[in-house]
């Protein structure tokens, strides 16, 4: 299973979650403590934004194939980065002959001229027997743009579908939104082809100035006898988050700091840190929705309705 991190806020330096802390999402690609059995060596991607950059709006996109720990150009670019929002990703495959490791198949996704790129930490079951009946709910013109062999870059069209204006710079509500509505069309295409196999999907979808996670689940403990994949996602998906001033060394750890008026918030498969006094998991079957605003950064958790 994947490991994905969102951060948004005031600018940070990238290796302050790739690497640094005790816990960083590059430690999570070998090492994660909350899904023992399992390891993410199937590549890395990430999204930043920095205001202060050329083109603003668009992202500083990173993706190799290559181990995280191992890649000397992630981590000098990873101590030069200081951006206001990331998405990065550890992708994780089972071995198999049908698994595919390319740059086409690594998050986050983001279609040439989209505003809004995604991340993905499950697998929905049976996907090929539901892939081609998603079409009709996946524009034409974004169809064509899927590349990759993942369930999860049809998400992200499928999300992408949703949304007035595809190309365009959706508020939070309406991302939101269209998460939950695209969550839905997967229910009922999953219902059509009576797949009721249980399909973690936990999103992060962003456009730089907001971002939307999911910690949810299809039919969640409803495996076939022969599952090979069950003792990876048997716990329910992971997700956390710390917010309030700056996320900073402090006494030779790692915590974000308190703050009247939240500024920074990092959204993340799992803790950074082995003390998780400073963060909060995020219930089942929830929503998590966070925007930059002129006085720092709003959050809102709510029952996920899918």
């Amino acid at each position: 299973m994947c490991r994905v991190l969102a951060y948004l806020g005031e600018p940070l330096p990238v290796r302050n979650l790739l690497y640094d802390p005790e816990y960083s999402l590059v430690r999570q690609s070998y090492s994660p403590r909350m899904m023992n059995t399992f390891l993410n060596l199937a590549g890395f991607g990430m999204q930043a934004w920095d205001p202060a950059s050329l083109q603003p709006d668009d992202p500083f996109t990173y993706r190799a194939t290559t181990l995280p720990p191992f890649d000397r150009n992630l981590r000098f670019l990873a101590s030069k980065l200081a951006p206001t929002c990331l998405v990065a990703h550890v992708r994780g495959v089972t071995y198999s002959s049908e698994a595919v490791v390319t740059e086409t198949n690594l998050h986050p996704f983001r279609f040439e001229g989209a505003r809004v790129v995604l991340a993905h930490n499950g697998h929905l079951r049976q996907f090929p027997r539901m892939r081609y009946a998603l079409v009709e709910h996946v524009r034409p013109e974004l169809a064509r743009c899927i590349e990759g062999t993942t369930d999860s870059e049809w998400i992200y069209a499928l999300i992408l579908s949703q949304l007035d204006d595809p190309w365009g710079l959706p508020g939070t509500a309406e991302l939101a939104e269209a998460t939950t509505a695209a969550l839905r069309i997967l229910r009922d295409v999953r219902g059509a082809h009576g797949i009721d196999t249980s399909s973690p999907v936990n999103l992060c979808i962003s456009t730089g100035r907001s971002v939307v996670a999911t910690r949810f689940s299809f039919d969640y403990g409803w495996y076939p006898p022969e599952d090979e994949m069950l003792e990876t996602d048997l716990p329910f998906c992971s997700l956390w988050y710390a917010i309030g001033g700056e996320y900073a060394e402090c006494d030779g750890g790692w915590e974000m700091s308190e703050a009247e008026a939240p500024r920074s918030v990092i959204i993340a498969s799992e803790p950074l840190t082995t003390d998780h006094t400073t963060w909060t998991e995020v219930p089942e079957y929830s929503l998590l929705a966070a925007e930059l605003t002129p006085d720092g950064v709003g959050l809102e958790v709510r029952d996920l309705d899918a």
